[in-house]
């Protein structure tokens, strides 16, 4: 009665010729990066929960918003960091002050967005302020 338990976690070892129930791996294909995501410009955010009036007193439901560039980060400054566990932190004065100048829209009127919209519009810009994991 000199029965071994079996350990949990831990299979047994296959038995035959492994090779032929694993396919291949190509190393190319398994080191190379994923292809990154491609962006239409102008970006469109629909406002799902209340419309706004814009600059000309029109109601809008959508918000295009253009390609930001680093005059916008000058002028406005940055909206989104990392803190030090790697959490994506906003700042909204500045995140709200970048969507006035990437929509057209003036922030006093941007303020009548719905804060569930608002966060819709800060997560869809937020990877245009953040560093490339590439660039560190």
């Amino acid at each position: 009665m000199n029965v071994q338990p079996k350990r949990e976690g831990f299979e047994e070892p296959l038995t035959g010729s492994s090779s032929a129930e694993m396919p291949p791996v190509n190393p190319a294909l398994e080191s190379a990066p994923p292809p990154p995501p491609v962006e239409e410009w102008p970006i469109k955010v629909r406002l799902l929960h209340r419309s706004i009036r814009d600059n000309n007193g029109r109601e809008v439901k959508e918000i295009e918003f253009r390609q930001p560039t680093g005059g916008d980060i000058n002028r406005c400054g940055n909206p989104c960091r990392i803190n030090q566990d790697g959490d994506v932190v906003f700042d909204e004065r500045k995140m709200s002050l970048i969507m006035a100048n990437l929509s057209g829209i003036l922030s006093p009127l941007l303020d009548q967005m719905d804060p569930r919209d608002w966060n819709s519009c800060a997560y869809r810009l937020r990877s245009f302020f953040l560093p490339e994991l590439a660039a560190w």
